[in-house]
């Protein structure tokens, strides 16, 4: 009879066999004092493709996507059992704001890896507060759309908080992204502009507190877009001829100019603060935002009406932001200091020029440009430039010293004006003479201004006294004799820079020569006219063919 076969031993007799025989092992090597054993050599790893990467993250995937359906079946059941009185309607929608901010922390809790799976709880919860505040704002009355506006601002700083820790900026951006377009669709559909438009500026303050903490600083673009249209909007439908569209609420005049003067004062404290304290550069944002920033504020404030107490605001808010800037820029260094400079006096030009007068304006600018010439570093100092051409602008010194020296009509009467520009001209001068400058354009600039005005006055007074026919004689001959007195200064002061002053005085002398004096009704006037002009050609000439040496063009020659 044959033998039945032996049954074959089941898994866990073979476990512990195994076992046993490791014992065993481990015994002898340890008699035998034997050290570990050499680990076999491993080979490397293989990269793993970018395509193998994203598919296999697209695979996982697919389940978060039908959690997150299931998410979304539970907002519409939550939202059924609201419509159908079964559950009280504010105590449904508070409940389904609740539950979208449960979605948002499901997403702020993924590993940090798993970015897709981090958008899609994101994405739910953004479409699951949206609609929902859509329903409790328009159709259920539930909420009004100032508490429409509070909880989308509390959503925002909800995901920028809950994103903080492991710096989520898919959780930021989409939480950013949620509030701005709902905010927007409120807006359009309730008609109510006011609540939105301080909620789209708070929640770019809130964007520029963590920008000043180094957080999402690519994203700041879309809260300073939002916020920037919004004011926007709120300006043009005031301001415009047809006034509010039917059925909208009205926006209070206070509201408006409050959220024109904080918007540049959320981006001129968040630039301060990431500059001065933090040490960043001003970027290409910061500088496009910063001027959009202050057009929006002073351009729209002044469209608002001849309302002295909004002009005064907005002078206010200039020149305190002019203060700040400036000050700023006296501290740092590099690009950071030309931005702020140029912020500050762009802004200091505009805030001193809508409150004060232009005599005034004109004076204190002058007097503002002789300061920087005199106490600031070089860097600086070509604004004091500025100030001094504007001053010349404004005042009308430069219109009428032209008037005076080209002009057929009877001399001005010398305006104290006039005296006092041209002082301050010269006093910026001597301190640019004092200081070695590493540009060219006021040592031009300056002794130019001062030629053409002091040619204005001495052709003024030399031309009143004279008779009708001789006037223009006189005042020919008086810028003929500027344009020698620049030549002789650039060969016996060594100075190359009035060589183009030369030659721009003989310019519009020949203009004027031709355009006044050929025209005179007397023969004598006419060949003293020419006779000076063409004395003043033979004469320049040989002065600047003279020998000058090698010379230094900056001003210290």
């Amino acid at each position: 009879m044959p033998q039945p076969a032996p049954e074959a031993p089941d898994g866990a007799e073979l476990l512990r066999a195994m076992r046993e025989l490791e014992a065993r092992v481990a015994r002898i090597e340890e008699r035998l004092n034997l050290g570990p054993a050499v680990p076999t050599p491993s080979l490397p790893e293989r990269p793993v493709e970018p395509g193998v990467a994203i598919l296999s993250e697209s695979a996982g995937a697919v389940p978060v996507l039908g959690r997150a359906l299931l998410g979304l079946a539970g907002a519409y059941v939550l939202r059924a059992l609201t419509d159908s009185h079964t559950v009280p309607q504010s105590a449904g929608v508070w409940s389904g704001i609740f539950y979208a901010g449960f979605w948002l922390v499901k997403a702020a809790r993924t590993p940090a890896g798993q970015r897709a799976k981090t958008a899609i709880y994101s994405l739910t919860s953004a479409l699951i507060l949206g609609p929902l505040l859509w329903e409790a704002t328009l159709r259920m009355k539930v909420i009004g759309t100032g508490g429409a506006a509070a909880v989308l601002l509390a959503f925002t700083v909800f995901g920028l908080l809950l994103s903080w820790r492991k710096s989520l900026l898919i959780v930021a951006t989409i939480a950013i992204l949620t509030s701005i377009l709902t905010a927007a669709a409120l807006l359009i559909g309730s008609e109510d502009v006011v609540p939105f438009l301080f909620l789209l500026l708070a929640i770019a303050a809130a964007v520029e507190v963590s920008a000043c903490l180094n957080h999402w600083l690519n994203e700041r673009w879309l809260a300073a877009a939002a916020a920037d249209l919004v004011v926007l909007l709120a300006t043009y439908l005031v301001t415009n001829e047809r006034g509010l569209p039917q059925g909208y609420a009205p926006i209070p005049l206070w509201a408006l100019v409050a959220a024109q003067m904080s918007l540049p004062g959320i981006y001129l404290s968040s630039i301060l603060v990431r500059t001065l304290l933090s040490g960043f550069t001003f970027t290409l944002f910061e500088t496009a935002q910063i001027g959009v920033a202050f057009l929006l504020a002073l351009g729209g404030g002044m469209q608002l009406g001849g309302d002295p107490r909004i002009v005064g605001v907005v002078a206010g808010v200039s020149i305190a932001s002019a203060a700040a800037t400036y000050g700023a820029a006296f501290r740092l260094k590099g690009r950071n200091q030309q931005t702020f400079a140029v912020v500050g006096l762009l802004l200091l030009l505009a805030g001193t020029r809508l409150v004060l007068p232009v005599t005034t304006v004109s004076a204190i600018w002058a007097l503002l440009a002789v300061g920087l010439f005199a106490a600031v570093r070089s860097s600086l100092a070509w604004h004091g430039c500025l100030f001094l051409l504007s001053a010349l602008v404004v005042s009308g010194a430069l219109v009428e010293a032209t008037a005076c020296v080209l002009g057929a009509g009877a001399p001005r009467v010398v305006h104290a004006m006039l005296l006092g520009q041209l002082a301050a001209v010269l006093g910026c001068y001597g301190f640019l003479l004092r200081r070695r400058f590493p540009w060219r354009i006021p040592t031009v600039v300056l002794p130019g201004t001062a030629i053409w005005i002091a040619m204005a006055i001495a052709a003024t007074v030399l031309s009143m006294p004279a008779p009708a026919a001789f006037q223009a004689v006189l005042r020919t001959a008086t810028l003929a004799t500027g344009a020698i007195l620049l030549a002789w200064g650039a060969k016996d002061w060594k100075r190359r820079e009035f060589v183009p002053l030369v030659y721009l005085a003989m310019v519009l002398d020949a203009y004027r020569l031709l355009a006044v004096d050929l025209h005179q009704e007397s023969k004598v006037a006419i060949v003293l006219s020419l006779l000076v002009y063409g004395a003043a050609l033979m004469l320049i000439p040989r002065l600047l063919q003279s020998e000058l040496g090698p010379l230094e063009s900056g001003p210290g020659a």
